[in-house]
């Protein structure tokens, strides 16, 4: 289990992550489309990828921990929770429901974020002692009984404030000018100066004129028709690239969510997918991958072991997953059972029971 020592910042450093957060909070990035796209293939990722528990070379039962450690919700539900909370906060908890005679964490809740508090006692250095959690503000816990998950990468909401109000900044701009009515044109009064009445019947008179014949005489006027870009109404370039910058904050390829550098969307060809997959896997999914096998194998016994398949993403490229498997297969590094489960095929399929693979 994790000791209860965590890192305390300094004033100055706290006074500048309330500074970046500009009152950003999750549900408000959240309304920012480009966020959501990071989040949803981060954690969509994570909740196809199986999760398997080790000791040594040998395969154990997942147990419940690893197959259904809630028992009112499902294994992805938790953790596309958990990954949810490493993404914007950078920590995640479980709270442990029960354990094994040896004491072994054995089911687990995901409790957000937002309703847990650390109690700590400072240590006089840069980390403190967590001495207890308060979770939803009723009771205290003991820090065995919560299992915490530490990011190595800061959360999003931590450094990306001002990007993420930026964004909402051009959204709300974006909705305001596209709801704006402009005139298709001008009238500019060359001669002598009307009253607001006179000027407003000598424009319904044009388009009175206009409408009836086709045209209209003007004398003292000069008409000026006006041409505005649907670009300039929705700020395509600059919402691009407030998008391109949420996708760094998320490390997630920008082609993946439809980003690009200079501010238009970028190309995401089937040639290319693999690649944008293995990066997206190894940079934006592959921390928080980390995080979790790392945290969940410190709750296991001794010489346990927890690891995701990310074999799963290769299945998106069938001529890549078949070519790949069988190599595997004629190097005799997996049997034909297993190079079957690596495709998602059923290992004795039966023609009357036959379910279709998984993804």
């Amino acid at each position: 289990m994790r000791s209860g020592v965590i890192r305390s910042g300094t004033a100055l450093e706290v006074s500048e992550l309330a500074w970046l957060a500009e009152g950003v909070g999750r549900e408000t990035a959240l309304s920012i489309p480009s966020v959501v796209a990071c989040r949803n293939l981060i954690v969509g990722t994570v909740v196809q990828l199986g999760i398997y528990r080790y000791r040594g070379g040998d395969r154990l039962d997942p147990g419940w921990l690893l197959s259904k450690p809630d028992p009112s919700t499902t294994l992805p539900a938790t953790l596309g929770g958990t990954i949810d909370d490493l993404a914007f906060y950078g920590r995640a908890y479980w709270r442990v429901l029960d354990r094994d005679p040896e004491g072994y964490p054995v089911r687990a809740r995901w409790t957000p974020v937002a309703d847990v508090t650390p109690q700590t006692q400072s240590s006089g250095g840069s980390y403190s002692i967590v001495t207890g959690y308060q979770v939803a503000g009723v009771g205290e816990v003991a820090v065995g009984d919560l299992v915490r998950f530490d990011s190595p990468l800061p959360g999003v909401l931590d450094v990306g404030g001002r990007t993420l109000a930026a964004a909402l900044e051009l959204e709300d701009a974006a909705r305001r000018f596209s709801s704006v009515t402009l005139p298709a044109g001008t009238l500019k009064n060359t001669g002598q100066e009307l009253s607001p009445d006179e000027a407003r019947a000598t424009v319904e008179d044009f388009e009175a004129q206009r409408r009836m014949y086709g045209l209209a005489f003007l004398q003292g006027y000069e008409y000026k028709r006006e041409d505005l870009s649907a670009a300039d109404l929705q700020l395509v370039e600059a919402r691009a690239n407030v998008a391109t910058d949420v996708s760094r904050l998320f490390n997630v390829p920008v082609a993946m969510i439809g980003a690009s550098p200079s501010g238009n969307a970028s190309a995401l060809l089937y040639s290319n997918l693999s690649q944008q997959e293995a990066l997206t896997l190894i940079h934006a999914v592959g921390p928080h991958l980390r995080t979790v096998e790392a945290t969940l194998s410190d709750a296991l016994p001794r010489g346990q072991s927890v690891a995701f398949d990310v074999q799963t993403f290769l299945r998106s490229d069938p001529q890549a997953a078949a070519d790949y498997v069988i190599a595997l297969l004629d190097a005799g590094i997996v049997t034909a059972a297993e190079a079957r489960s690596m495709l998602g095929i059923p290992s004795a399929p039966a023609a009357a029971d036959l379910t279709p693979g998984k993804v």
